[in-house]
């Protein structure tokens, strides 16, 4: 007897393969993208197809491919572990901060269970106090996040053994370094664990149908302790290798943030499903190499950070919208039967996935080809960015420019509020002879602080590059600057005023504020092969291999604006930026002076990591110790340079301190002044003295209007524009300062007029 829907074949055929089709890209969506991306990149973008640029982006995956396989499996749970970048930044610091007495080996180990213990942590309060997973890991990331920063006392750490970096860093294999293997063979085992093995089967069936799973006999519980306790493993060796390839580690929370964002993003990308029950480790690794490979080749175009984040953004919007979509059909539908469904389609057979999930309907076809078309869109959009980009002209110069290049001097360029870029150096540093044993002395004397005060001006440089003595003129620059801030885009406006009269072209790449993006962005410059890299360090201390890495490349680098640690020294032809070790003395001066030389003062210090972290920190306290020994020091804190978080920490000081607080040095005067003049007018306190680095337009109207006393003056644009002066410099074959400094000066109620506009 005919099959009574054997006249409806032909059609169910036609659905049945229009669905494999769509089935295949949404599938295999993450690895699809990867390629369209690689291969869009590789036509249009200079730099982009070379083995170099290949294994940096290899490498640059392997921290979030790493964390990527615990959280998928979090994930396939139905749970959601929030503390990974915390536990990859503190697994981090114990590696490095054991391994001078341990070795790497029982360090790392060390670093591995002390990830383990957090999973476990997160585990038991998940399982045994029936806790929403989100709540538990939400505070362990807090606790975490605090215990590294007392474990680091809110600063970096790093060892000077690099050869555990250098081998994770050289190819055994043509692209593939050892930490791009051991990603690499860590993702292959736990996607055939997941797949192929009746335990790690067994996982989809816990995160997917729990009540299945009891039926089955499953241990859900088991099951949610392992999966914790994996993903904590995971973060803590990607935390500990990501440390010992760059032989130090940041106690900068960017890191944390960022690993959690990408991690979150590439794992929904890959497919898994937050509800459960769906997931994998292959295609996680796939979504990772694709956002990778994205804000590399958005970095060759020479686009900003903000434009990583801009895409970041739309793709994690677009694949949450579609998980959510697929989400409710799924809720819509269940509990019908395939019967009921197929006579809905009018007698064609209901296709299902490998899942058993029902057939994508026309809806779910069309929402899948609207995020697909999106998408498409969204890579034109960058390639059309980049189109853009390089029509500007970067070394175009006008006639009448030209004409005066034979005349120009770079002392007559000046900023924003009429000072000059550069002045000649007049003043000679005097530096004191270094103690014998700098750490041994007590924080409060200035002799503790000589590698760092005087970093650079005792150091015996290595073997570098040689001036081609032909001047500046087409020479290639590449700038790693730390960071976004108003600040930072003033001193971009010096650094491209000045490198353009010396008809030099550049290109800008941004850290963000975090190592990880840095070090990828440290290989990416190499990658390009500039004729110089102007290094302005995310971290003082961190940066060393990263200085190092483009020295060994044969690149000169000149650091810029945050002084680097002795040791990262030893690896740059010079360093120029802000004498904020003396601008701070001075300032203490002013500020003693203005309370008497006696009272309690309180410092709302920098971002950790950074040397104005402990410049302006530890100038004023061990400038007052010997100049006004009646001041008391009695708190000192950070709150990140943000304004709401300087406002609650100077509104507990006055209230825990009352009057006895009678001054305030900030590390800022944008932000964190702003913060703390609102706490003052909360608090009715109008005889605090407060001084400042700055000299941002919040910190000038401050002082005009006798908020503040003081602040330093700090060219923004000069910061830039003495890196590129320098640069010119050694490209005329002259020999370079140690160390070049900004002029100082001291802003007040009398002299604030002759400084305004305020550059930022």
């Amino acid at each position: 007897m005919p099959n009574e829907f054997s006249q409806n074949e032909p059609i169910s055929g036609m659905r049945r393969n229009s669905y494999s089709v769509f089935r295949f890209l949404d599938n295999h969506r993450a690895l699809l993208l990867l390629l369209l991306l690689f291969v869009g990149f590789s036509v249009c973008v200079p730099n982009f197809f070379s083995a170099y640029n290949i294994t940096t982006i290899l490498k640059g995956a392997s921290l979030n491919a790493i964390v990527s396989i615990g959280f998928t499996l979090i994930f396939i749970l139905g749970q959601l572990d929030l503390s990974v970048g915390a536990v990859v930044m503190l697994s981090g610091m114990v590696s490095i901060g054991l391994q001078p007495l341990l070795g790497w080996t029982i360090s790392i180990v060390l670093a591995l269970l002390t990830g383990a213990f957090v999973g476990c942590i997160n585990g038991l309060l998940v399982v045994k106090g029936k806790i929403n997973s989100f709540i538990v890991t939400l505070g362990t990331m807090i606790i975490v996040t605090g215990v590294m920063h007392l474990y680091s006392k809110g600063g970096s750490m790093a060892v000077e053994d690099y050869r555990l970096a250098d081998w994770l860093e050289t190819p055994l294999l043509p692209l593939l370094p050892p930490i791009v293997l051991l990603t690499l063979l860590l993702v292959l085992g736990c996607t055939i664990f997941l797949n192929r093995t009746p335990w790690g089967r067994a996982f989809f069936i816990v995160g997917g149908n729990p009540e299945s799973a009891w039926l089955a006999g499953l241990g859900r519980d088991r099951y949610l302790m392992a999966g914790f306790i994996g993903c904590g493993l995971t973060a803590g060796l990607a935390g500990a290798i990501f440390a010992a390839g760059l032989s130090s580690m940041t106690s900068a929370a960017v890191l944390a943030n960022r690993t959690l964002m990408t991690v979150l993003v590439a794992v929904i990308m890959g497919g898994a499903l937050m509800s459960g029950g769906k997931g994998c480790v292959l295609k996680s690794y796939f979504a990772v190499l694709l956002l990778t490979t994205l804000f590399n080749g958005i970095g060759c175009v020479g686009l900003g950070f903000e434009v990583q984040i801009f895409i970041n953004g739309i793709l994690l919007a677009l694949v949450v919208l579609y998980e959510a979509f697929v989400l409710y059909q799924r809720e819509r539908i269940k509990g019908q039967r395939s019967a009921l469904l197929m006579e809905t389609i009018k007698g064609s057979v209901s296709d299902r996935n490998e899942e058993g999930v029902e057939s994508m309907t026309d809806k779910d076809r069309f929402v899948l080809m609207c995020v697909a078309i999106v998408g498409i869109v969204a890579i034109v959009a960058i390639f059309a960015m980049y189109f853009i980009h390089v029509r500007i002209p970067v070394r175009v110069l006008s006639k009448p420019q030209e004409k005066e290049q034979s005349e120009f001097t770079p002392y007559a360029l000046r900023g924003t509020d009429g000072q000059p870029y550069i002045l000649p150096q007049k003043e000679v540093k005097n530096v004191p002879d270094r103690p014998a044993d700098p750490k041994a002395l007590p924080e409060t004397e200035k002799g503790h602080w000589w590698d760092i005060e005087y970093a650079g001006w005792n150091i015996q440089k290595v073997a570098m590059p040689s001036s081609p003595g032909d001047g500046p003129a087409g020479k290639r620059i590449v700038l790693l600057k730390a960071g976004d801030h108003p600040y930072w885009t003033a001193y971009v406006k010096g650094f491209t005023v000045m490198a353009q009269a010396y008809k030099m072209e550049t290109k800008i790449l941004n850290g963000n504020w975090n190592m990880d993006l840095q070090a990828q962005q440290t290989d990416q410059a190499i990658n390009e092969r500039p004729d110089m890299v102007i290094f302005a360090p995310v971290d003082a201390t961190a940066c060393t291999p990263l200085l190092r890495r483009i020295t060994k490349a044969g690149i000169p680098c000149i650091a810029s604006n945050t002084i680097p640690c002795d040791e990262a020294m030893k690896y740059c032809l010079a360093w120029t930026g802000p004498d904020d070790w003396g601008q701070f003395r001075l300032l203490a001066r002013e500020f003693a002076d203005a309370m008497g030389k006696k009272g309690g003062y309180a410092i709302v210090r920098h971002m950790p990591g950074s040397s104005p972290f402990f410049a302006r920190t530890y100038a004023p306290i061990t400038e007052l110790m010997e100049y006004a020994p009646k001041m008391k020091l009695l708190a000192m804190d950070t709150a990140n340079l943000e304004a709401e978080g300087t406002m609650q920490l100077v509104s507990a000081w006055l209230t825990l301190y009352g009057d006895q607080l009678q001054g305030l040095v900030l590390a800022g005067d944008g932000f964190t002044m702003t913060g703390t003049l609102e706490a003052i007018r909360s608090s009715q306190r109008k005889d605090i003295v407060i001084v400042a680095a700055g000299n941002s337009k919040t910190g000038m109207d401050a002082v005009k209007a006798g908020d503040a006393l003081a602040i330093t003056y700090q060219s923004a644009e000069g910061d830039g524009a003495i890196a590129v002066y320098t640069a010119a410099e050694w490209f005329d074959g002259n020999t370079l300062p140690l160390v070049r400094y900004l002029p100082k000066q001291i802003i007040t109620q009398a002299n604030v007029d002759q400084f305004m506009p305020a550059q930022w």
